[in-house]
């Protein structure tokens, strides 16, 4: 019990001292985070892969109870089958569950889903706002609104037919969320780095292992921009 309460302690001191708001920032602050291995690896080919440890877990859902929304994409759905809450924080420190958000261009999120099926259980979840393309299926979306998912329509795609992630952040500040955290898949995360200043905070937990890359799949396939200014703790 002591050693649990110390990991909450000290994700309460990384959160105050990481990742407080910045009166600077106009519109709605990013943060990205996510968990790799050694080689830079965040899952196995179309697996789900636990790198974080209790503590960094802790730090995780901490983190999530400071943001207005949680942003993955329909892979991370589709994989892990996430609730994207904070449920781990102890009882009493949770002000509210925050908002799910799933970049899904033609709504392939799953009728079963814990997304859905979670906020029926726990009335302290919120069913999720799901980004959909111009190209999606009007069936699938009357399916999903009436299982009480928000479906938002954004019809400036990329070349691949994803909404354009200024676009989709632009309209979840319309709606209210001031602070956005992103956590992935690959292609999220990838997407978000190479955009222009639309990161304000990035964190990254590495896990003391190697999976390789034949059957890994890489957080980045790219150079990541400079990061200042850095710092590093261990959790666990």
């Amino acid at each position: 019990m002591c050693d649990q309460a110390d990991d909450y302690k000290h994700a309460q001191t990384f959160i105050s001292r990481h990742l407080s708001n910045d009166p600077d920032i106009d519109g709605i602050q990013v943060t990205l985070t996510y968990a790799q291995s050694l080689d830079g690896m965040i899952s196995r080919q179309g697996q789900a892969l636990a790198l974080s440890s209790r503590a960094s877990l802790l730090m995780t859902h901490r983190m999530r109870a400071t943001h207005d929304a949680i942003l993955v994409g329909i892979g991370t759905v589709l994989c892990d089958n996430p609730q994207l809450s904070a449920r781990l924080l102890p009882t009493g420190e949770l002000p509210c569950h925050p908002q799910p958000v799933v970049l899904d261009p033609m709504l392939r999120t799953p009728v079963d889903a814990r997304l859905l099926t979670g906020p029926k259980d726990d009335a302290g979840l919120k069913m999720p706002w799901i980004v959909a393309g111009p190209n999606a299926d009007p069936g699938r979306r009357r399916l999903l609104e009436q299982l009480g998912a928000t479906v938002i329509m954004v019809n400036d795609v990329d070349d691949e037919g994803r909404p354009r992630l200024d676009k989709v952040v632009g309209e979840l500040e319309r709606r209210g969320v001031r602070t956005l955290m992103v956590e992935g898949g690959a292609q999220i995360i990838r997407a978000f780095l190479r955009s222009e200043r639309m990161v304000h905070k990035l964190i990254i937990t590495i896990a003391p292992v190697y999976i390789g890359s034949a059957e890994g799949v890489p957080a980045v396939d790219t150079v990541l921009p400079h990061i200042r200014p850095l710092a590093y703790e261990q959790f666990g």
